[in-house]
């Protein structure tokens, strides 16, 4: 498929019915009189966005209404099987933007990625907590190739944080397992999540216990609980039944789980014994709690990074994310350069060598890099890390967060341990401090 043709199409609705159709001016169109228009989407296609809507015209869950082939009755089932379709296919590029940017620095803008506070989308008005957003789909593609199709053979895939038929996850292993020659894939649905592309956009409450699972053997699709029988969990990750599937029924976990839940995902999918694929925060890299699990090669991460996800606004949402796992990669970096060749290089208020991009290898001492070198293999190529997280203060200013490493052998070539149970603390702002005429006053009286 040509990936420069893009079309656009547009899903309206009114009182039980919807209208799929052609949106040749694109976000131009404004809506039919009575219809709430709920999205207009690019999409990439061969020709134009018929050669889609004529598939989807043709599924049995497509009821017509009226005399055209553009209308149907409206169900859960129908937007579930059109955002299958539609999904795929949309074009990252030409999506608006959620404005995030207009007051918040860019530290700020990283730190919303990381916490539960909540961010605006300025145009419609509409909040929503940044853990809310879905993988688009290529990205998917770009993680699942890594690891090469022999890995998934005969594999029973686990997504714990994904809805079946919503997800990209989902859609994705869904539409090649047979390609992959996937055993089976497994979804969980969080009773608590605010993400529903289906019908029930942010209308979903958290109730007592209406998670539910599914499970696809690439024959037929099973529901637990079945509909309309009242279900015994909410559907979170670490809920039993959805602790036991992991424990006793997959073979790999692979999901993008919420940002702020990423110590507890990770460590409760750790107890599993299982392997674990899922997308997080790139400053993931720079938790202190993951020192023990990079230096016991218990986490890793791919050289991928994925810039763009989907919002329940259907707009795209800028958070720099890698892919973490506790597959063993041993891919290793070539950014090493002598101290003296490295351009972006300084001394922080604590004498600590701070480097970016490249690192050093003739400094024995520890030194403090970014995060892009862990990502490269920097840990694979020679260096240790000593502490994950230190923030280099420079005349009286902070800079942003770091890594401290250090050569695996000095000078002798022998390890280098002088350092491994060093804390390294870090310089604090000095506050100026001003003149308080009050206080004055009262000192001379």
């Amino acid at each position: 498929m040509e990936k420069d043709k893009i079309d656009y199409v547009i899903l309206e609705s009114s009182e039980g019915q919807i209208e799929l159709h052609r949106g040749r001016g694109g976000y131009n169109w404004k809506g039919q009189k009575g219809k709430k228009v709920e999205w207009i989407l690019p999409i990439k296609v061969q020709d134009n966005a018929d050669e889609v809507l004529k598939e989807i015209y043709n599924l049995s869950e497509w009821n017509l209404v009226g005399k055209g082939k553009e209308c149907s009755y409206d169900s859960k089932d129908l937007r579930s099987v059109i955002w299958q379709k539609i999904f795929p296919l949309i074009s990252v590029a030409d999506l608006p933007q959620v404005n995030e940017k207009s007051n918040l620095t860019d530290l700020e803008r990283l730190n919303k990625t990381r916490t539960k506070r909540r961010y605006n989308d300025d145009e419609d008005m509409v909040s929503i907590e940044s853990d809310e957003c879905y993988t688009f789909y290529d990205d998917v593609d770009t993680i699942v190739n890594h690891f090469g199709m022999d890995y998934w053979k005969n594999k029973v895939v686990y997504m714990n944080c994904d809805d079946a038929g919503q997800s990209g996850f989902w859609i994705y292993f869904y539409n090649n397992f047979e390609k992959l020659q996937l055993k089976q894939i497994i979804s969980t649905h969080f009773d608590g999540s605010k993400l529903d592309f289906s019908g029930s956009l942010f209308s979903n409450q958290y109730s007592e216990y209406d998670g539910f699972i599914v499970k696809y053997d690439g024959k037929k699709i099973l529901r637990m609980p079945p509909i309309g029988e009242k279900s015994k969990f909410h559907g979170s990750y670490n809920d039993n039944e959805c602790m036991r599937i992991a424990k006793n029924e997959a073979d790999v976990i692979i999901t993008n789980p919420p940002f702020s839940k990423f110590e507890h995902f990770y460590k409760c999918m750790l107890s599993t014994k299982k392997d674990i694929i899922c997308i997080g925060n790139g400053a993931a890299v720079q938790y202190t709690w993951t020192k023990e699990l990079w230096n016991n090669k218990k986490i890793s991460v791919l050289t991928s990074e994925f810039h763009w996800f989907l919002t329940p606004t259907y707009k795209k949402k800028r958070a720099l994310t890698y892919v973490f796992t506790n597959i063993y990669q041993n891919h290793t970096t070539d950014k090493i350069k002598t101290l003296n060749e490295i351009l972006n290089q300084y001394y922080d208020d604590k004498g600590m060598l701070v480097v970016d991009n490249f690192v050093p290898n003739d400094y024995y001492k520890p030194f403090a890099i970014s995060v892009s070198p862990i990502k490269n293999g920097v840990l694979n190529s020679g260096y240790k890390l000593l502490q994950s997280s230190y923030r280099p203060v420079v005349d009286n200013k902070y800079k942003f967060k770091r890594t401290i490493i250090i050569k695996e052998l000095n000078e002798k070539g022998e390890p280098n341990i002088e350092f491994d149970n060093i804390k390294f603390e870090e310089a604090k702002i000095k506050k100026e401090k001003k003149d308080n005429l009050f206080d004055e006053k009262d000192k001379k009286t």
